[in-house]
């Protein structure tokens, strides 16, 4: 089993594990699922035969002959040699369910790009312990950023369990976690707003020591925080995922 450094793979091995992963995922016979990175198809094996429609996107060309063995006898089941970041979802015109576990230097980049996609009936991924730690931080918490807003406004989140690092080949040096992402209501206004949105957030934490009044003076006068009923004085992490959404509608107005 080869894994390569620069893809960020680890394998997982353990099939108590598998299981487990399986069993919250809970597939049944009418899904359509999408799944990320499927490496040497530990997980593939156990949905393959649980769904009626599978997509593989695998970016490592080593990895495709094993994989095509595994789903020889499943013609809905379909291998795509692509980098998921290039990958056109659009492609696919049913409502998904997306799993996979993910490549620990990209995993950030994919939650991103599952965002603007509408599709998504739910999403199950195993990532690095601290990006879902991150992911699911409220206001307040040292990890709560960018990356919690951002996912937080376009899903409910929902960690599952942690994984230790013993039951992947290459031992990674960090624990991994398991998390469940629920398409929300689509809370923003239209395109515009949400464009507003990302510059917002993206500000706010690229100054996060900074109070908002400094980080966020390129779109609001001192005067405009009254109205918004926002303290001035806050910095980014002291802000709702819902004070961001209520900032970027009234900016979009001026």
């Amino acid at each position: 089993m080869h894994h390569k450094k620069r893809f960020g793979q680890h394998f997982i091995i353990d099939q108590n594990v598998i299981d487990k992963l399986v069993t919250n995922i809970s597939p049944s016979k009418k899904d359509f699922i999408l799944e990320i990175g499927p490496g040497n198809g530990a997980m593939t094996k156990y949905l393959i035969n649980k769904v009626e429609n599978m997509i593989l996107i695998e970016k490592d060309t080593d990895l495709l002959e094993d994989l095509n063995t595994i789903i020889d006898e499943y013609p809905n089941c379909v291998l795509i040699n692509n980098d998921i970041l290039k990958y056109d979802l659009n492609q696919i015109d049913k409502r998904i369910r997306v799993v996979g576990n993910l490549p620990y230097n990209i995993s950030t980049e994919i939650i991103f790009k599952m965002c603007s996609y509408n599709k998504i009936i739910d999403i199950h991924f195993m990532l690095q312990k601290e990006v879902v730690d991150r992911i699911i931080a409220t206001r307040n918490m040292s990890n709560y950023g960018r990356l919690s807003v951002m996912t937080q406004a376009y899903f409910e989140v929902k960690k599952l369990f942690n994984i230790s690092e013993h039951v992947f080949y290459p031992k990674p040096k960090v624990k991994s976690a398991f998390i469940r992402l629920k398409p929300k209501k689509y809370l923003f206004d239209n395109k515009t707003h949400e464009n507003v949105f990302f510059e917002i957030v993206k500000d706010a934490f690229s100054g996060r020591r900074k109070m908002i009044k400094k980080s966020l003076s390129e779109y609001l006068v001192l005067s405009s925080f009254n109205e918004l009923n926002i303290n001035p004085e806050f910095r980014a992490e002291n802000l709702s995922v819902n004070d961001y959404i209520s900032i970027s509608r009234y900016v979009k107005k001026i």
